[in-house]
This record gives structure tokens, C-alpha cells and sequence, in this order.
């Protein structure tokens, strides 16, 4: 499951560096364009943040794989969780943003990759789930220690 994991959050991180490549270079205000450029309505500490949180849950992630200690699944989760409750700002924000006469570059980000990025983390973050619960394939050695995996390195002193 942990690979699954890890496999989910490249094509999710891919899928939003994609997105991400249309705000790029973008004016914040008509004020600051310069001819022929486009502006974009997305704030831009929300552009910061959301991809900041799914870096930060990854830190997480690799550190439940390195130590096995299930604490650190759940806070990968939190992490997730409110990195998706910002991505749903960002998303109805540009969703809204197209029914204004005034184009954006937010116009241009297809919306199938939008669709394909919330559909990747929304299966990311169950995923997680799952290794968060115990619901995964792993076997049950009877020992209730608050570890489902062990190390994947072991240091001998």
C-alpha cells in the first residue's frame, strides 16, 4: 500500500505542476499587466500554501516509511486533508472565476486536469486512510506496539 501511496503522489504532484505552470508569470491586478497579459484572480498565498502542504505530507509519509511509526500516517492525513480543503478553494475559485466576462489564466487550465488532480488526491488521501486504519495487506503479527510497519532501515549497535 505504501508504494500505491508514494505512485498517487507523483501523478497528483505532477497533475498539479501542470496547473500550476498556467498561473506562472501571471499580473495580479489589470493595473500590473502589461499588454496581452493575462491576470489571475487566484490569491497567491493560496497558490503557495496548497502545494507547500502536499510537500509537507509527503515529508511525513517518508518519515512513516523510514520509522514505521503510526503517528506520523495520521498527521501525513491532517496535512492532506487541509491541503485538499485548500484545493477546494482554489478550484471553486476558478470554476467561479469563468463565468466573468474579464479572461483569466485560470481560463486556460483545462478541466479535465482539474478533475484528474482532485480525483488522484481524493484517492491519495483514502489511501492513507486505509494505512491509517490498518485496513491494508499487511499481516497482523498480534503485537499492539502502534506500529503497522517496522523500519525500513534497522540500525544495529
Amino acid at each position: 500500500m505504501a508504494h500505491l501511496v508514494l505512485g498517487l503522489w507523483v501523478v497528483t504532484a505532477f497533475g498539479g505542476a501542470y496547473m500550476f505552470s498556467f498561473t506562472n508569470g501571471a499580473a495580479r491586478s489589470r493595473v500590473e499587466a502589461e499588454p496581452g497579459q493575462l491576470t489571475s484572480k487566484l490569491p497567491p498565498l493560496v497558490l503557495f500554501v496548497h502545494p507547500l502542504f502536499g510537500l509537507t505530507g509527503l515529508a511525513f509519509w517518508i518519515a512513516y516509511l523510514a520509522a514505521g511509526k503510526q503517528a506520523l500516517a495520521w498527521i501525513t492525513l491532517g496535512v492532506l486533508i487541509a491541503g485538499a480543503g485548500i484545493g477546494d478553494v482554489l478550484i471553486s475559485r476558478t470554476l467561479r472565476g469563468r463565468k466573468d466576462a474579464e479572461p483569466t489564466v485560470e481560463d486556460r487550465i483545462p478541466t479535465i486536469a482539474m478533475v484528474a488532480h482532485g480525483l488522484s488526491a481524493t484517492a491519495l488521501i483514502v489511501s492513507v486512510l486505509v494505512v491509517c486504519l490498518g485496513w491494508d495487506s499487511q499481516a497482523d503479527d498480534g503485537v499492539d506496539d502502534g506500529d503497522t510497519r517496522g523500519p525500513l532501515v534497522h540500525v544495529q549497535r
